[in-house]
């Protein structure tokens, strides 16, 4: 069945494949969307939100994403029915690939925790006046029956509590601890918002050869015989969150390929929550990353992630075929990835080319004299030289590599 895409409302998801099976949360999510204009905001059919009410088809995750913007306008809404991942916890979401394989994964995203203090209890009393709600009443807006105990707040009440006071939760909660169900195993501390060369190192990273999955918490990238690289990034990620006790792996995948994995349920919820890394399959659903405002060594440490992963220092044949030249590209699905990439190079004055074939976004440089300059500028940031080394090796007489 087609459905009726809007193209004006800055859905992320828009293009994403996954199919939403039914669940009641998703349904009465939807049933406060349709009371506050979602059918004819984004122009879908009422006739397809009734099979889905009656189990007999699934939505597409967009239709999800805009019931929950919808219901983020209202403080009057429960937090779980506001944001896209808490409004799918528990709920089987469905995937087919080219080949026609299906995959079924049930999501997994319940609540994290931070430590109450007396600020933060004072901001609960605060919300609860606004709403004139008694206690076990306002309690239900982030989707609980009980009242959180006094030691720890979810991260579902403190995201209610911000949107009621209109404060920023990532500035409210700065330097708190994270937590899961227990207080050890992949706790995290909240970083500050400021643009960090470091951070943004990590996103590549995981924007490019890394995932999270859907149904555990596990934060995943891969590499093919490059375990120095997924050693270097582990380093980033304790040193950035102040991650303990992430009991991370570095298994071998079927297809040769080293694996990084680090299981933390708060680090999974950063992620997603604060820098709007979506779960499972995430190409064409990347929002472009906050890139201004750097330093020039900052730039040049990232365009060194972007080299790394999906970049490719390779070489050419000159056209009386005597020399063999460098060159550099940078392939992927994701528009906004590529535009991230296009736009770190511009910052550190080269003049990439940015093109796009079959839903293939290529960055390029083609001029030897710029690719030169380019691995100049950025070899002290890479973790593992063997692309250098390869390219230099390969090149007429190291071409000044």
């Amino acid at each position: 069945m087609e459905f009726n895409k809007s193209k004006n409302k800055n859905l992320n998801l828009l293009e994403n494949p996954y199919l939403v099976k039914y669940s009641k949360r998703v349904k009465q999510a939807i049933e406060y969307a349709i009371e506050r204009n979602l059918l004819e905001d984004y122009n879908i059919s009422p006739s397809i939100i009734t099979h889905y009410f009656n189990k007999k088809q699934t939505l597409p995750i967009w239709i999800i994403e805009a019931t929950c913007n919808i219901n983020l306008k209202d403080i009057k809404i429960p937090a779980q029915y506001q944001y896209l991942w808490f409004c799918l916890h528990n709920t089987i979401l469905i995937r087919k690939q080219s080949s026609g394989r299906l995959f079924k994964t049930k999501v997994n995203f319940s609540p994290c925790y931070i430590r109450s203090d007396k600020g933060i209890i004072k901001l609960l009393k605060q919300a609860q006046k606004i709403m004139n709600l008694p206690m076990y009443k306002f309690i239900r807006l982030y989707g609980i029956k009980k009242t959180d105990n006094k030691k720890t707040i979810s991260i579902l009440a403190l995201l209610k509590i911000c949107q009621i006071l209109k404060i920023k939760i990532w500035n409210l909660i700065k330097s708190y601890e994270l937590f899961g169900k227990t207080s050890r195993i992949g706790k995290i501390v909240i970083t500050d918002n400021d643009p960090n060369a470091d951070l943004l190192v990590l996103l590549v990273w995981l924007r490019t050869e890394g995932h999270i999955e859907l149904s555990s918490t596990h934060i995943e990238i891969n590499q093919k015989d490059n375990l120095n690289s997924l050693k270097e990034i582990e380093k980033l990620f304790i040193k950035l969150f102040r991650l303990k006790s992430s009991k991370s792996t570095f298994p071998v995948g079927k297809r040769g390929e080293d694996r990084l994995i680090i299981s933390s349920s708060p680090l999974k919820q950063l992620l997603c929550l604060k820098y709007d890394f979506p779960l499972g399959y995430k190409s064409c659903s990347l929002k472009p990353l906050n890139l201004e405002n750097l330093s020039e060594d900052d730039y040049k440490k990232i365009t060194a992630a972007f080299i790394q992963t999906e970049g490719c220092l390779s070489r050419h044949n000159t056209r009386n075929k005597k020399k063999l030249l460098p060159r550099f590209e940078f392939i992927v699905k994701d528009k906004n990835l590529a535009n991230d990439c296009y736009e770190v190079l511009k910052k550190l004055g080269f003049a990439p080319k940015l093109s796009n074939n079959q839903n293939l976004f290529k960055v390029a440089l083609y001029n030897s004299n710029e690719v030169i300059r380019l691995v100049h500028q950025t070899k002290k940031y890479v973790f593992d030289k063997k692309k250098i080394n390869y390219l230099r090796k390969i090149c007429t007489n190291g071409i000044g590599l």
